[in-house]
Order: structure tokens, then sequence, then C-alpha cells
């Protein structure tokens, strides 16, 4: 648009459906811009008279985009940026020729040096005797003891070496690497000896994988679907199941070798479990679970007589609703698993357990001399299989994460509570009947300042990679970034006080201690930065949505944008690189950026919840607004509109100051507030308010917002239609949506605002409270009719939307409009309804 400003009219130039962007005056009184018109998805300069009319392209370029044009004082030349270079473009003769410079500068990070890591993991796994564990950090692996004895480095490189597994003769390690320019199974010995073997040659990522029993084999996912074994010494490969609903989840062996389980979707896309002969004899595999949730996780028994798995209920949004554990008997059962008198006791009770009674004592576990015994054969009876399956855990919040013990009864698992406004996560023990609850530890509270450290951990960083040593006296887990270990508890015998007190709570949680080490890595940034790079170009080979890439050549856009990763000086300059090459794709939801180091330690500013506006005259900054439901709209404060701030926290504040400065980083929460009803002091009176911080204050602005809108709509429509507003797309604007709905049911007509609502995914839920219809009128006597479903709204409605309104609230109103079920009015969206996921 270009703008009269005397007349303070506004002229139109375009309506391109597309990106017209970037206009300049040039010499000539005509309006250049940057604008990708001809449909071919590049971006050209373009120019058009400043009154309008048709507009003719000045620039030629087939390939590449322009960005950034800045036009020079006398409008003759414009500089802008074109395929990683800076051209110029005369506007007299129209040619466009490149700026060459030659620019020495000093790189802003060393491009050697050797990190030291301070006992820190990426990911680690327990060594069969668990004396060691096993950990990769910063792509390097190494081996520490769990309490004495020497670090082992087991690979160096500049690739990225992770996932690391030992196997279970202890002798040898497998890991993930992208040493061979793709994602690759390898195989070391654990003392750090010989080189790693690639066993694997396969164009795909590699996902979950585990050894087999007898340390032969390696059963493992990837992302074409498949899952597949791949003998450690010959490197035969064996196609044993894929699938056409998603990938399969990570495979674990039976214990005496001979069936593999996993869990694999269906059309339905929920999951269910499944076990398949390892000998890859049988090419139909048999399902364990039946259920419509999704069964996942699976998990055998010790003693391979169970097979332990997690259900996860989900109504379709955010979060599920309940993530617990349950088992299946694989073998007919001979007596009653809930009956005690019938319940199978240990046979013997191992060496070195601790004498019986003595405290401290560990509970009857398999010991290390059972284990070493051959395992038993398992005779699977597929037809009782639904009516052996229980539930074992019954939480109120979702298991993330769970482990078995050695006497194949004891369960371990992570949830959540809550503490304060967020939650942490907790371990509990529990037996396999569902019985003798026990607390394990708390977890680290949410880190508020975070900072720089391994991306180990689940539930956010927080506990995940549960194991438990092979006495079963000590359970491992990685926190954060950090490998802990922690005593088992004593399993109470069924029935007794100790049971009762353990169930209800389980006081006293046991010492946690840190596996610490110190270990030294080369880096080589260059080499590195092009090992991120090839690594972020993989990623969207294999995880990006169409495998035809949109319908760009994914090889041809590797070999345009790899030479410049030679020229980058940091981190950032590569990340610009990658996102340029990912946005070829022309899709949402994508992108490269550093992983978070948390919030930098800064200032902290509380607000008392008013807003305050300087009255010049009065020399004093008066009160235009009080928060309903902040904290100043307490009894005790005694503050209206209009009335004036005299002082804070004893310091006089005339109009003018930054007051904000006396709510900075105060030691505690409440400040006590001077007001008065005229600017003097005279009358003046105190109170102690307690501050909220910025991110409270936001949702106090929003919800006055949300209001006024209401209000609005009320007053214009004499009360006749509804109003509520959708915050996001998650589960506490579900919550709130609902009960909106309930609130306003008896509205002849309903506005639904989702502007600036950056999405999330609950449209499902959303479209079908709003698609019913009534169907009934209920009326109890004396009462007036109701229709029936209650939970609904019947009248007409209409969704609102802005720019602003991205991802899954582009999805609500799509289906709003195609559902029938009324108009959408607002701005054009930016179509950001393409998912590729997030990865690490």
């Amino acid at each position: 648009m270009v703008m009269d400003v005397a007349a303070k009219r506004f002229t139109q130039l375009t309506d391109f459906d597309g990106l017209d962007s970037w206009p300049m005056w040039g010499h000539d009184g005509a309006i250049y811009f940057v604008s990708d018109r001809e449909g071919n998805g590049l971006t050209n300069i373009w120019r058009i008279p400043d009154s309008g009319g048709k507009a003719d392209r000045v620039t030629s370029f087939k390939s590449g985009d322009v960005r950034w044009p800045a036009v020079s004082g006398d409008g003759r030349v414009i500089v802008f940026e074109h395929d990683f270079g800076i051209w110029k473009l005369d506007l007299i003769n129209r040619k466009t020729t490149p700026i060459t410079l030659n620019i020495a500068a000093e790189t802003q990070d060393n491009l050697s040096e050797v990190q030291t890591f301070s006992s820190q993991a990426d990911d680690y796994d327990l060594a069969p005797s668990s004396r060691r564990v096993a950990f990769s950090i910063h792509g390097e692996i190494f081996t520490a003891p769990v309490e004495e004895g020497d670090l082992k480095q087991v690979t160096d490189s500049p690739a990225r070496d992770r996932l690391v597994d030992y196997a279970p003769d202890g002798k040898s390690l497998a890991f993930v690497s992208d040493r061979s320019g793709r994602e690759e199974l390898y195989v070391t010995y654990t003392d750090g000896t010989g080189e790693a073997r690639q066993i694997t040659d396969i164009d795909t990522l590699k996902f979950g994988f585990n050894w087999s029993p007898d340390s032969k084999e390696i059963a493992f996912t990837t992302s074409d679907g498949k899952l597949r074994k791949v003998d450690a010494t010959s490197k035969q490969l064996t196609v044993l199941d894929s699938s056409n609903y998603g990938n399969i989840g990570t495979p674990v062996w039976l214990p005496d070798g001979k069936w593999i389980a996993y869990s694999k979707s269906d059309v339905t896309r929920t999951s269910d479990i499944y076990v398949i002969a390892s000998s890859g004899a049988e090419k139909a595999p048999h399902k364990l679970t039946f259920d419509s949730n999704s069964d996942t996780n699976p998990r055998f028994a010790p003693d391979g007589r169970k097979l332990f798995f997690q259900r996860i209920e989900a109504s379709g949004g955010a979060t599920p609703n309940s993530v617990q554990i349950y088992s299946v008997a694989l073998e007919r059962l001979d007596r009653d698993p809930d009956d005690p008198e019938e319940r199978a006791e240990p046979e013997s009770s191992p060496a070195g357990s601790g004498e019986a009674g003595a405290e401290g004592a560990s509970p009857p576990r398999r010991g290390p001399a059972e284990r070493r015994q051959p395992p038993k054969e398992i005779k699977m009876d597929w037809a009782g299989l639904k009516r052996r399956t229980r539930q074992i855990s019954r939480m109120p919040f979702p298991i993330f994460s769970y482990t078995v013990a050695p006497d194949s009864r004891t369960i371990v698992f992570v949830t959540s509570e809550p503490a304060g406004p967020a939650s942490v996560p907790v371990i509990y023990s529990v037996q396999d009947d569902g019985k003798r609850l026990t607390r394990i530890i708390s977890g680290m509270p949410p880190s508020e300042e975070g900072g720089p450290g391994g991306s180990g951990g689940g539930f956010g960083g927080g506990i995940s990679a549960l194991d438990i040593s092979r006495d079963g006296r000590t359970l491992f887990f990685i926190e954060r970034d950090g490998i802990y270990s922690v005593p088992l508890p004593a399993s109470p015998p069924p029935g007794s006080a100790a049971a009762a007190a353990a169930a209800s709570a389980g006081r006293g949680e046991g010492t946690r201690k840190r596996i610490n080490f110190n270990v030294r890595v080369r880096v080589d940034r260059p080499a590195e930065w092009a090992e991120m790079f090839d690594d972020a170009w993989r990623t969207m080979k294999y995880r990006f949505y169409d495998p035809q890439m949109h319908g760009i050549d994914w090889d041809a856009a590797r070999a345009k944008y790899r030479p410049l990763v030679d020229f980058v000086g940091d981190r950032q300059e590569l990340l610009n690189i990658i996102n340029e090459m990912i946005g070829e794709l022309n899709a949402s939801h994508t992108g490269a950026a550093p992983p978070p180091r948390g919030a930098a330690s800064g200032v902290s500013t509380g607000h008392v919840g008013v807003e305050l506006e300087s009255d010049s005259a009065a020399g004093r900054y008066r009160v235009t607004h009080v928060y309903e439901d902040g904290p100043a709209d307490k009894d005790w404060v005694r503050v209206s509109v209009g009335d004036y701030l005299i002082a804070i926290n004893g310091k006089p504040v005339r109009a003018g100051d930054n007051y904000w400065q006396l709510l900075n980083n105060r030691l505690n929460r409440k400040s006590e507030v001077t007001f008065n009803n005229k600017p003097g002091e005279e009358g003046a009176w105190q109170t102690r308010i307690e501050t909220i911080a910025p991110n409270a204050y936001s949702q106090l602005r929003y919800e006055r917002w949300v209001k006024e809108r209401r209000k609005k709509v009320d007053e214009l429509s004499g009360g006749r239609i509804g109003y509520v507003h959708i915050q996001a797309m998650n589960q506490p604007s579900l919550r709130k949506f609902e009960k909106e709905i309930r609130e306003f049911r008896n509205k002849e007509a309903l506005v639904i605002d989702q502007r600036w609502n950056g999405g999330g995914n609950i449209e499902q839920e959303l479209l079908a409270i709003l698609v019913q219809r009534q169907y009934q009128i209920w009326q109890p006597r004396g009462t007036e009719p109701a229709g029936r479903p209650f939970a609904g709204f019947f009248g007409p409605k209409i969704v609102l939307q802005n720019w602003r309104s991205a991802s899954n609230a582009e999805m609500f109103p799509a289906g709003f409009r195609a559902l029938g079920l009324g108009k959408v009015v607002g701005t054009p969206t930016a179509g950001a309804v393409i998912g590729t996921g997030s990865y690490s």
C-alpha cells in the first residue's frame, strides 16, 4: 500500500494471493518489491507505478531467492542477498551483478579443543556384572566403574556414537554411529581394543535394538517400518516383520532366546503387543494384547513366564488420560495368582543376600548363581492370553518408564507427582499382583535456570533408563545428564504391617548416589559441523512425512548446501545453512535450533496486579485497573481505580520514576505497597501484596482481554450471543471450553474466537462437542425443559481466526467448515499443518 500523508488516504497497489514484500521507492517514483508471483516458488524483484497498475519483473533469476533488499539514497541501486551472495541491481539499466567481498575474520569459537565432561552422559547402559556402566557423551563412548576402577574410552571420532548397549556376556558393546555417512549399527569390545565393526548396511535410520540372550544376534527396528535381526559376526540380516502404520517399537527377547516381543500399530492407529519366533521360521507374528487402547513397551520377566507392558488410554488430545502397567501370563496358570495361599514362593534365597531378619537385608531375589542357569523353556499358550491379562499399577498420573527386577515379581517405574506449580518425577516399586506399592525416591524439581548438559533423561530431562543390578539390590537411572544409583528397599512379606506401611506411600526414601567420572573429549568443530549438517539432512530424509520430499531432489539439495559448511564460523551460521536447506521443502514445523539451555540468569520482576498511569499534574502514578483474581484483588488490600501509588517497600514513588526497579529480585514474594486516594502522603495506607511472576501477569492480562471481548459481544447482541476464546489447543483450554459451553448452552448463538492461538492437539475433541445435535428434551416435573445432550451447543455459531492462528488452530476451523457447523471469519492463516516431530 501507499499512503498519501496529507490526505490520510491509503492506496492498495497489489492484490496477488502470495508473497509481495519489501516495498522500496525507486528513482523514477515507482515502487520496487520482492514477489514470487510467477508461481514457481522463486522470488524476484518487481516494479509497479505508485499509482497502481500492472507490475513488471525487473530481475530474472531462475534459482535461489532474492532477500533483504535495500535501495540506495538516490533510488538508483538496490543491493540484495541472492544465493548466498551479495548482488546489486542498477535500476537505470536493470543489470544485476554480484559484489565480490574478501573479508578476513577470525572465528568466534576455537576450531579445535578438548572439553571435559564431569559425570555427564547422554545415554548409558549397565554392564551385566553391574560393576561398570557404558555411556555416550558428545558423540563418544566410554565405560566407567560404578565404584572403583579405571575409565576406558571406547570410541574417538568426529562421528556421533550413541545408544550404547552391553551384550549379555559383557564382552561387547553395540551402538549406533553415523561414521559411514549413514546411521548404522556397530559392535566393539568393551575394553576399547580393536576397531569397531559395522554390522548393518541399510539405508534407514536405526531405532531401538537389543542383544539376544546368547550375545550372538541383535534385533532392531528401522525407519522403514521393519523389524530385523542381524548376526553380530556374519552380519547376516533377517527381516522378521514390518508395519504399514508407523514404526515398530523396540524389540525384546524372551530369556530363552526363542521369541521376540514388540509393539506395532494397525489400521486403527493404536498399537498392540506381538511376539514372533526369533528364528525367522514363522512369517506371521502372534498377537498378545487385544485392547482398543495402545499397548506398548513390552518387557519379559527374567523367568520368562510373563510379559509386562504399558497401556495408554488417551482421548486424542495432547496428554494421555492414563498410562498403566499390565501383565500377561504366557503359560497356562495352574493356580490362582490372586490367592495368597497358592502364590508360589521363591525357591531359594541367593547367596550373599543377608541373614534372615537382619536390618536392611535384601528380599529373596534371583541371584548371580541362579541367573547363570540355562533359561527354562517357555511353552506359549496362545488361547488364554486375553483372560490372563491383568492390570498391575493404578497410579493417578501416567507412568513414563519401568523395568522388571531379577526376581520377576518386582516392577520399578517412574511416574509424576505435583510439586507446587510444577511436577516432579517419582520412582515407585510394586509387586506383580499390584500390591505393596513402595516409594523409592523423588526426582529433581524442574530446573529454573537450566544450563548446558547432556540430552539424557526422559520426562523433560527427568528420570529414565531404569536398570536393576544383577543381585536386585540397586536401581540405576539417568536424570538430566547424570547417572545415579539408589538402594532398592526390601519387599515386606504379604499381609505384614510393614507391607501396609509401604503401601500407604512408602516413607523413608533412599539416598541417591551419582556415578562420578571425568572424561575428556577432543572436539574438531569443522568436522562436527559437517556431521551435524549430514545428521539434519538424514533426519528430514527419513522422517519427513512425504517420501517424495515435496518434489525436491533431496540429494541435490545436500550437494547445493553442503559446500557452504566449510565456510561457517560458528554454530549459528551452521544452523542458518541447515534451515535454508530445510526451507526448500516449504513445510511448517521444521527447522534446526540449538539445544535449550534454560533461562538465563537475569532480573526477575514481580507484579502487584494493578495497572498504573503517570499523572504528571498530581506528580504520582494513578491506578487505572485492578486485575480480577490478581494479587491486589483482595479485601485487605483496599485499592481501587483512581487511587494513587505513594511508595513501594518504603521508597517513595513519583510520576516518571521507574518503579519496576523496586520490584526486581525481591528476597521475599510479598512487597509493602503504599496507596492513597489523593496524591499526598497524609491518610495513606500500607498493605502487603504477594507479587506474581511475569507469566502470571500475562495470564491476568489475557483474562482481562477475554472479558472485554465477551462484554462487547454481550452489549452488541443484547445478551443473546455467547463468546468463548480458545487460548491454546491444549488440555487446560479444552476443559475451559467444556465448562463455558455448559455455561452458554442457552444462548441463541455462539462466537468461538481462536485468534492468537498457536496450536496444540485438541481439534478432534472440540469438533466432537460442536458437531452434536439435540435429539431429546429432558424435563423433570416442575422444571424447565432442557435439550440433550447437555454438553453441547445447538444454535448458530462462527469461528474467528487471524494470521496468528496456527497449526492445530488451523485444523480446527478447517474441520468446523468441512462439517458444515458454521462460517469461519477472519484473515487467512499460514497453513502450518505439516508436522515432522522433534529429534535431537
